[in-house]
């Protein structure tokens, strides 16, 4: 891709702040264009599917979804490299993005549209984005609040699962501000994919009012990480698989094998079996929702890439975590499963 790039999107969806985050770390140039009513009918030129982001190149080569945005601009532009050399830190990093991107989205999703402040404090602000200073449509607020609250059942949200989702966000805080206690980015002096997945996620939640106070209460040194990453810059190199590897431990095991690859497995035999429902155990909470197939194909994806790697370090690392039981027996589904149907970028960011 060539730029200088156009980037539609939203400051209220994590994957366009994700993208935006990487383009300025890149230094490349480009241009952020919300997605407002008076630019739809441009936005809808290049998106094939009615979901932000989209990246449109100097050529009008556009792409959507942000990890692969991102993918094929590392290949373009090699420069200030997000992916660690070692293949193995390599794939831990593309392992948190997408837990982040899949797991970390449903606590955004359900802190947003759970609690009433939040509610209204979202509704007001997409609403405000998409007029653009222009006379909104009496009652527009609350016709966004009543939808968005009607899709909580597409990530999983409900009264029953609130507190395993909302139990993961806090246990997820505790660990990162353990670690970015001790360097200024996850895996050393400088931002992976990694980084800007959660990111994404988190600099969502921080703007919120509920999860934004815990967040600020329980978790200043993830507050610190995220001013960082609203402008990312390279302090340092990445660290060694050896150095960094056993802080990771804990959150391989009790967040990313303990409650976010046990869903994804779930889902993506709900996918392949055409199953109306995912349901499935974690922690002891049965956790129900609807199917999606743009999971099951980030999960294919993921199983894709680790197989790509043999280290006997991250091999180790996996299996105590339980990870490498959940990747090797999981069922494969090689459809295309993202092309009939929204995805999770459009259930996450109230944007679509």
């Amino acid at each position: 891709m060539t730029a200088p790039f156009r980037l539609y999107g939203a400051e209220l969806s994590p994957y366009s702040v994700k993208v935006r985050a990487y383009l300025g770390y890149k230094g490349v140039d480009f241009e952020w264009l919300p997605r407002t009513n008076a630019r739809q009918e441009e936005f809808q030129r290049y998106a094939k599917l009615p979901l932000i982001p989209v990246l449109v190149d100097a050529d009008d080569n556009a792409l959507q979804d942000s990890t692969p945005i991102i993918e094929k601009l590392e290949t373009d532009f090699a420069e200030n490299s997000i992916v660690p050399e070692e293949a193995s830190l390599a794939f831990l990093s593309a392992l948190i993005e997408d837990y982040a991107d899949e797991w970390v989205n449903k606590a955004m999703f359900h802190y947003r549209w759970s609690y009433p402040e939040d509610q209204e404090s979202a509704a007001k602000r997409i609403t405000d984005m998409i007029f653009d200073g222009a006379e909104k449509p009496e009652g527009i607020e609350e016709q966004v609040r009543i939808r968005m609250i009607g899709r909580l059942y597409h990530v999983g949200s409900s009264p029953e699962t609130a507190p395993l989702i909302e139990g993961s966000f806090a246990r997820l805080l505790g660990l990162l501000n353990t670690l970015l206690a001790k360097r200024p980015f996850l895996f050393g002096g400088r931002p992976s994919l990694a980084d800007f997945g959660l990111a994404g996620q988190l600099a969502q939640l921080n703007s919120d009012p509920t999860p934004g106070a815990i967040l600020r209460a329980q978790a200043p040194n993830v507050v610190r990480w995220l001013e960082r990453m609203e402008k990312p810059k390279a302090e340092g190199p990445f660290a060694s698989f050896a150095e960094v590897s056993a802080d990771f431990a804990e959150l391989l095991r009790d967040e990313i094998a303990g409650a976010y690859l046990i869903w994804m497995d779930a889902n993506a035999r709900a996918v392949a079996n055409d199953a109306s429902g995912v349901s499935v155990d974690i922690g002891g909470t049965n956790f129900v929702q609807k199917p999606q197939r743009y999971a099951a194909k980030a999960f294919n994806e993921l199983k894709r890439k680790r197989g790509l790697v043999d280290d006997a370090a991250l091999a180790a690392l996996l299996a105590e975590a339980g990870i490498e039981a959940i990747l090797s027996a999981a069922q494969q589904d090689d459809g295309d499963a993202a092309d009939d149907e929204v995805d999770d970028e459009g259930d996450g960011d109230g944007e679509e």
